[in-house]
């Protein structure tokens, strides 16, 4: 099945307040990701090879595939945020925006294996989740503020 199939099938299942994918300020939105956080080496491409050119890299942590889902919940459950997916593995690979709440971000993570990020609507933020070896994924900011994923969580 292809991505907008997936994408099709899943957008039922939540309300577009929760999964807003057709809006057409999509260019300036990846955009202004693009100016905040990622360093521009060539003007001629746009939304490209973001994974290697992210504006302050700082390693959050790292940690299974599969506790990705627990990072997800550390955000609000009530706000939306931009989740950018990539579509492959190559520097010029696509980059697709979305405005959701962290109950979609979750089930797009499980119809995707690669590199995404999320970032704060008022683009304070922007943090990239980078597949690496042994089932592992990094986290790592691209901002000075404290991001969702920093903060302590005082398990009961």
């Amino acid at each position: 099945m292809y991505w907008q199939e997936k994408i099709d099938r899943m957008s039922s299942r939540f309300a577009v307040t929760d999964f807003n994918r057709r809006f057409t300020d999509w260019f300036e939105i990846l955009k202004t990701l693009e100016d905040r956080f990622i360093i521009k080496s060539d003007s001629n491409f746009h939304f490209s090879n973001w994974s290697e050119t992210l504006k302050y890299p700082t390693l959050i942590r790292t940690v299974t595939r599969e506790a990705v889902n627990l990072e997800i919940d550390r955000l609000d459950s009530d706000c939306n945020y931009w989740m950018v997916v990539v579509h492959d593995d190559h520097p010029t690979a696509k980059h697709v925006v979305y405005d959701c709440k962290p109950i979609v971000i979750n089930a797009l993570i499980e119809i995707n294996t690669g590199i995404f990020f999320i970032g704060d609507k008022k683009y304070n933020w922007f943090v990239q989740f980078k597949p690496i070896e042994n089932s592992m994924v990094s986290l790592i900011k691209s901002s000075q503020p404290q991001t969702p994923f920093e903060k302590e969580i005082l398990y009961q």
